[in-house]
């Protein structure tokens, strides 16, 4: 892969946010600092590096995909009101019905209001 200046603005971006951003959010953050950047760039780079394990894709049913810095097994939390993105560490036991089934990935989202909508938030 060579590594080129748009590429290297996407990856420190993302790895830069901490909020699990889409790949809008990221090109609007960008789109002031590199003018000849398209969306499309910015998507084509993000799937890239989330194949090649740099940043994790969240794929959330019914809403945007979302990016992650934090690469480790965890879990995320959907706010129902505001659609911010948070890290859940959960311990999960599944129990496959099926016997001969092997499971080797799974993904939790803990659908909910994060604290901030809930007016538990302070600065």
């Amino acid at each position: 892969m060579k590594i080129t200046k748009q590429k290297e603005a996407i990856l420190a971006t993302v790895l830069g946010m901490r909020n699990h951003p889409t790949a809008g959010e990221i090109y609007d953050k960008l789109r002031g600092v590199l003018k000849h950047i398209s969306l499309g760039t910015v998507y084509r780079n993000l799937n890239l590096f989330a194949q090649i394990g740099k940043v994790r894709k969240i794929s959330i049913p019914g809403s945007c995909e979302r990016f992650d810095h934090r690469l480790e097994r965890h879990d995320h939390l959907l706010c129902k009101k505001c659609d911010r993105v948070l890290d859940v560490d959960a311990e999960v036991e599944i129990k496959l019905r099926d016997p001969g089934a092997v499971m080797d990935d799974y993904t939790l989202f803990v659908h909910g209001v994060c604290s901030k909508c809930s007016g538990q938030w302070s600065l």
